[in-house]
């Protein structure tokens, strides 16, 4: 996926009138400027994983699909390659961070198709349809390639994901589910958990379905 893919009419995050917090700014500048501008701009009880450290990397390959950009053991790392702990949000606050799979060999795989958004809740907030199984102790993770135009879904309006380009809203609490806007689609869930060495977060398997543009 390469530039050509974003709309010339793409609004930029300081277009948008929506709130967008420091936090995310600044990880949407970390990933444009690793991907050289390329994009414009749980359960109930904690899911804990075992004996999965290590085990999945995402293999960097050019055909990334919903299927291998995570599997069962890729850690979720920061835009510096760092492994998120579940401790870098704070629960409840509704927070949020751009992250990316780990790929082979350690470091953020750093493909538009691969940003993911991790957001943490309580425990309890969320609502079908999201798979509450795949949730961890209020964290929650999305892809962030938006299903309209394949913008990254970068801003905050409310507790809702907003996408700046043409003004989607996205219910984090309720599956990512649209809830204004032209996405024909909710952005795809992903099954995390926490490890039970060194509380890091990783994947429990892949995205629930294809990224990006659903027409």
């Amino acid at each position: 996926m390469t530039s050509d893919d974003i709309p010339d009419d793409a609004v930029s995050l300081d277009e948008t009138d929506h709130d967008i917090s420091v936090s995310t700014r600044r990880n949407v500048a970390k990933v444009l400027g690793v991907m050289g501008g390329a994009a414009a701009i749980g359960a109930f009880s904690v899911n804990y994983v075992t004996g999965l450290a290590d085990a999945g990397f995402a293999t960097g390959e050019e055909d990334l699909t919903y299927e291998n950009i995570y599997v069962e053991g890729t850690h979720l790392v920061d835009q510096e390659g760092e492994r998120v702990s579940a401790d870098q949000l704070e629960q409840g606050s509704g927070e949020s961070l751009t992250v990316l799979p780990e790929q082979e060999g350690g470091g953020a795989l750093a493909e538009k198709k691969a940003t993911t958004l991790l957001v943490r809740f309580g425990p309890d907030d969320f609502e079908e349809p999201t798979e509450l199984d795949w949730t961890a102790n209020g964290y929650v993770a999305y892809s962030m390639v938006c299903t309209h135009e394949e913008c990254l879904v970068s801003g905050r309006d409310g507790e809702d994901l907003f996408c700046p380009c043409h003004g989607t809203s996205y219910d984090p609490l309720r599956g990512a589910e649209v809830v204004g806007g032209p996405a024909p689609s909710p952005l795809p869930q992903l099954p995390i958990g926490i490890s039970d060495e060194g509380n890091l977060l990783l994947a429990t398997g892949p995205f629930e379905g294809p990224i990006g543009a659903s027409h």
